[in-house]
């Protein structure tokens, strides 16, 4: 009976999954549906596993094998990811700069070893009953984030999966930051994605797409974003009537909203289909935004420096946290009640015991 319900909530989450993703793929539920599922899986597939071990020696020494593999190689992966982050960060300083915003991989390593630390010596909670429920608490909220930032880069997995094709009216190109008056190699690697688009679809026989070059003047830039993409394509040979230049947005959100009304004033309201190109790591939140400003559109992303991808990750997943926090609060308030309860009745029944 445990057997068919578990296959069976498999199954539903599966097929939530496939229709989530089909009618939407820049939704973070498509990712959390099928972590669920694959996670059902593994859980189904494990009591199967133990229903053959029962009847079988061989398949019950082969699943003790794997489990104690398992157990052993966890912790390892864990110590693993939280070693490499801090020396990640290290990387990061060197190339980068040592910048507030560089010290996401430090902080999240350092985070990870602390999450170890506490595991290790939960036992200690029994004689410091004081700081266990806070412990707990502390463990559960982590646990939560945890989970969550999983199902974020499954999520960003599945969209980087995506493949636009030709033909398109427009390529949106997303702004970065730029050095001086000139592009920065982070931005330059978008408009090279761009051009590889374009001049893909100018080898078919179709009219090659216009660019929508994106972006606004900082306080530290001297021209516009926009300004300086758009001097970047006229030097690989792009003609200037095929670039039209959206210089006012400060955000990704506006990128896409200002990109739209220019299409629309352009071609007419959705009478047209588009591309954004961004980087891969922030392909699927510029996707998001895209659906937030009505934009029918997914994107085509640039390959990064791989140094530069773990910092860049979580710095686009704290972004999505602040996008759906109203969310992530209700569910941590649950969490903080479900341990309030628990240290009431902790509470009252030290009281019945002592009365």
């Amino acid at each position: 009976m445990i057997l068919f319900v578990s296959y069976g909530l498999t199954a539903l989450f599966m097929l939530a999954f496939l229709i989530s993703y089909l009618r939407d793929k820049r939704r973070i539920r498509v990712g959390m549906l099928l972590t669920f599922g694959l996670l059902l899986l593994a859980f189904s597939l494990m009591i199967s596993i133990v229903q053959v071990a029962d009847d079988n020696r061989a398949v019950f020494y082969a699943a003790a094998f794997g489990f104690m593999t398992l157990v052993v190689l966890l912790p390892l992966l864990v110590i693993g990811t939280g070693a490499g982050l801090i020396y990640n960060a290290r990387i990061l300083w060197r190339k980068e700069g040592f910048k507030p915003k560089n010290l996401l991989t430090l902080g999240v390593g350092l985070l990870i070893f602390l999450f170890l630390g506490l595991m290790i010596f939960s036992p200690l909670w029994t004689t410091y009953q004081a700081i266990a429920l806070p412990v707990a608490l502390m463990m559960a909220v982590a646990g939560y984030f945890g989970f969550v930032f999983l199902c974020y880069l499954v999520s960003c997995v599945l969209y980087n999966l995506v493949r636009p094709r030709p033909p398109r009216d427009y390529i949106v190109v997303l702004g970065a930051g730029l050095k001086g008056n000139v592009v920065t190699p982070l931005l330059a690697g978008r408009l090279k994605r761009g051009i590889a688009f374009y001049k893909k679809q100018e080898t078919m026989p179709y009219v090659p797409p216009k660019f929508v070059v994106s972006g606004g003047k900082g306080s530290d830039e001297l021209i516009s974003e926009a300004a300086a993409m758009r001097n970047y394509l006229l030097e690989q040979g792009i003609p200037d009537e095929w670039i039209l230049m959206e210089d006012q947005s400060v955000n990704t959100l506006q990128n896409m909203a200002f990109s739209k009304k220019i299409m629309d004033e352009q071609s007419g309201e959705d009478r047209y289909s588009c591309v954004f190109a961004t980087n891969n790591f922030h392909l699927f939140r510029a996707g998001v935004y895209a659906r937030k400003a009505g934009l029918k559109a997914d994107g085509i992303g640039s390959k990064t420096a791989f140094y530069y991808l773990p910092n860049a990750f979580i710095r686009e997943y704290i972004a999505i946290l602040s996008m759906y926090r109203r969310w992530h609060l209700f569910f941590v308030g649950c969490i903080v009640v479900m341990f309030a309860g628990i240290a009431l009745a902790f509470w009252w029944a030290e009281r019945a015991v002592s009365s």
